[in-house]
């Protein structure tokens, strides 16, 4: 059987796997459903509709699946709610907000490591074993890719796309697609690219080498970027050339390079 602290508060349709723990003056209201191995710690509040798979952890603070920060919304509709999925890990006062969608939910990945304050706002779309330090704000809509590392203070733009391996340097600011691989070190300016991350993911040396081609048509190259597309297009063939390059083409808000904010 779960087991529950004598102070939380349980109420709705809650389904606990037998081996969820829930810790002193936690609040569960709703649909929601927690997978074997979850832990709330203290103080943690879960409003549904509200999934969460297995083996993650809430600590003191955490406000989960609560309504969007937009005052066009009602509060009390529910919407598409919030899916969390498994191995993942909320530090203390983590804030994650529900879909205004009906048909998709807010959802966060698995493995992903939020650490304290940090905030993932309505519809926001969050991959697989990614690092999101302190005070790291993803505004509504915002996209993050897989493997995806964060500064403390990293800032993203509603509707902004964030592409798999990506690094965002502490205090940076996204108003703008970060590419793949591409590493941010201030607002809208890429800086190099992810290399380590590359390293340590397995990639071969030939895949980095791509990616540092592909780094230099987009970031280091002065021609219209209509012409740097065109150079992409050619390097065109490979799994990761033809994945950068359909990021780079359904962008809506353009891409950071390095020239201008």
């Amino acid at each position: 059987m779960p087991k529950i602290h004598p102070t939380a508060v349980l109420h709705g349709e809650i389904d606990l796997a037998d081996d969820v723990e829930i810790g002193p003056y936690c609040v569960l209201n709703g649909r929601i459903r927690l997978g074997a191995g979850c832990g709330l710690v203290a103080n943690v509040h879960l409003q549904g509709t509200l999934a969460v798979g297995a083996g993650t952890t809430f600590y003191p603070g955490c406000a989960i699946g609560f309504a969007p920060q937009d005052k066009g919304f009602p509060v009390h509709k529910e919407g598409a709610g919030t899916v969390i999925g498994d191995g993942n890990m909320f530090r203390e006062h983590v804030t994650i907000h529900r879909a205004t969608r009906d048909d998709r939910p807010t959802r966060i990945g698995d493995r992903i490591y939020f650490m304290a304050c940090s905030h993932a706002g309505h519809d926001v779309q969050v991959g697989n074993d990614c690092v999101i330090a302190n005070n790291t704000l993803f505004a509504g809509h915002a996209e993050i890719g897989d493997r995806v590392v964060t500064g403390g203070g990293a800032g993203v733009h509603q509707f902004v796309r964030i592409g798999r391996g990506a690094m965002l340097g502490g205090l940076c600011g996204a108003s703008k697609d970060v590419c793949p691989f591409f590493t941010l070190s201030a607002t809208n300016y890429i800086c190099g690219f992810n290399r380590i991350g590359m390293k340590r993911g397995g990639f071969s040396s030939a895949d980095i080498d791509l990616v540092r081609e592909m780094y230099g048509i987009v970031v280091r190259s002065r021609l219209p970027f209509s012409q740097r597309v065109a150079q992409l297009e050619k390097l065109a063939g490979s799994p990761l050339a033809d994945e950068f390059l359909a990021f780079v083409k359904a962008s809506k808000r353009g891409v950071s390079t390095r020239h201008g904010r």
